[in-house]
């Protein structure tokens, strides 16, 4: 009698750890499935999230490769590096900051505005431009 218990109570044991290791009923999304996000030259908001990437790694002759100047014209290498000095300062303000949001705001097919809330309380915003199919950061304020 006495191994009778123990074999149900041993099966009772090995039920209920089965039952508590598997999900049988799936409600909706798991919290950690998201889709990853690519951040490239081809759309506004990659652009500028890669330039604040370069910055945060500290490489900034790659930041002023997606710099254009406000007529919608890429740099030439002469007026990237001259400001080189500005992009140091400007990655001294927002590296290391974790980007909280993300508003895009269009001005016209070709010029989207994108601001970036850094650490939930301070707001940069840079104007892009798509010039060759590709995406520069033309303006930025709040730095």
């Amino acid at each position: 009698m006495n191994l009778k218990i123990l074999y149900i109570i041993a099966l009772l044991i090995t039920t209920l750890f089965a039952i508590n290791s598997c999900e049988l009923i799936v409600i909706g999304k798991k919290p950690g499935e998201q889709k990853p996000t690519h951040y490239n030259r081809y759309t506004p908001t990659g652009s500028v999230v890669l330039f604040k990437t370069e910055l945060d790694s500290n490489n900034v002759p790659a930041a002023t490769d997606i710099l254009a100047s406000k007529d919608g014209k890429k740099l030439l290498a002469l007026s990237r590096y001259e400001i080189e000095y500005e992009i140091e300062r400007v990655r001294r303000v927002i590296s290391k900051r974790t980007i909280t949001n993300i508003i895009k705001d269009t001005i016209s097919p070709h010029n989207i505005k994108v601001t970036l809330e850094l650490d939930y309380y301070r707001y940069v915003s840079f104007n892009t431009s798509e010039i060759n199919k590709l995406w520069y950061i033309t303006n930025y304020e709040g730095i």
